[in-house]
């Protein structure tokens, strides 16, 4: 009985996680058509995709569009200090991927510094916020992954 119980569970398993697969049609350089739930290869450059996606799916597609929305705008806000080489490599960096963002100076701007207590009591610079996650210090490998630019 149990051997029956098992085998049903795996037969479910299996059967279900291929009823949401994705499946890819689309036409080589030669013009053959494929179909597979695997994209295209990158190496090869298809002359046509259609993505055939399941109809339950579309809650996540849209949120998966949002998501890609806040990924080319982020929200991100930069808080420095003057006489701060991490602080320029931290501005250039942002202004030089074209990302818009919010810099409080906190040895002009008294009410940067009150800002930055309300967030956490260090006071080191750069300090970023980028999309909710903080960043202390400036990488710019950090800074490509919570940014989701990888280069």
């Amino acid at each position: 009985m149990t051997k029956h119980l098992l085998f049903l569970t795996v037969l479910f398993f299996f059967l279900f996680s291929t009823a949401n697969a994705d499946f890819y049609t689309w036409e080589d350089e030669s013009g053959v058509t494929h179909i597979t739930d695997y994209p295209p290869p990158q190496t090869s450059s298809p002359k046509s995709v259609q993505i055939h996606k399941n109809e339950s799916d579309n809650a996540s597609i849209a949120q998966n569009e949002d998501a890609s929305k806040n990924q080319r705008k982020p929200d991100v806000t930069l808080f420095t200090k003057n006489d701060c080489k991490d602080c320029d490599k931290a501005r250039e960096f942002l202004q030089s991927q074209n990302i818009s963002f919010t810099e409080y100076n906190m040895d002009t701007d008294s009410n940067a510094v009150a800002r930055r207590k309300d967030i956490d009591d260090s006071e080191d610079v750069p300090f970023a916020i980028i999309n909710r996650s903080h960043v202390y210090g400036f990488s710019e490998t950090v800074y490509n992954k919570t940014l989701k630019l990888f280069p």
